[in-house]
């Protein structure tokens, strides 16, 4: 994920840090996400082993927006040659196009991530151990909402598709959750 920018700017949830590494290490043509739409409801199975929960197990700066990560992913695979897909059917947070196996797209789209990839710069929020969600403090949760609407918008989303309100996402964490007490 370094190579990428970070965890930070990448969102430390297990299928894109599988992405960035295959987008990395073996330069594909075409990456198809299926069964990786981090949708997460009330009951009923979510997974293969069942009911699954939103990243238990932390509060994580780096997940305000997962619309805006999987964006960025897109538009960073297509700078590279590789057009992101979803082979999914269902609802899923990922803004990829959906496919079929019998569809997959001969390339990329066309993105422009100046504008996103120059505030990356600018920000400077990098975690190089991947362990940014540890200082919060260091991270301004604002910045990284603005930052997520530029890579909406560089692949073609709308912002409002940003599924965390702007006051939760202010929490001492900037993760959505409210501090007690």
């Amino acid at each position: 994920m370094n190579a990428h920018g970070g965890v930070v700017y990448c969102g430390a949830t297990m299928a894109f840090t599988a992405a960035y590494w295959a987008l990395w290490t073996c330069r594909p043509r075409v990456i198809a996400m299926l069964g990786c739409d981090m949708v997460y409801p009330q009951s009923g199975p979510t997974h293969f082993y069942g009911t699954g929960r939103a990243d238990p197990l932390r509060d994580d700066i780096t997940l305000q927006s997962l619309e805006a990560k999987s964006a960025r992913l897109m538009v960073l695979a297509a700078a590279a040659g590789c057009a992101m897909v979803n082979l999914s059917t269902g609802k899923s947070r990922l803004v990829f196009p959906h496919a079929t196996p019998a569809s997959l797209p001969r390339a990329p789209g066309r993105f422009d991530a100046r504008a996103a990839l120059d505030r990356e710069a600018a920000l400077g929020y990098r975690a190089p151990e991947g362990l940014g969600w540890n200082d919060p403090a260091r991270f301004d949760p604002a910045e990284l909402r603005a930052l997520d609407a530029l890579w909406l918008a560089a692949a073609g989303q709308d912002a409002d598709c940003m599924d965390i309100p702007p006051a939760a996402a202010d929490s001492p964490a900037g993760t959505g959750r409210r501090a007690e007490g």
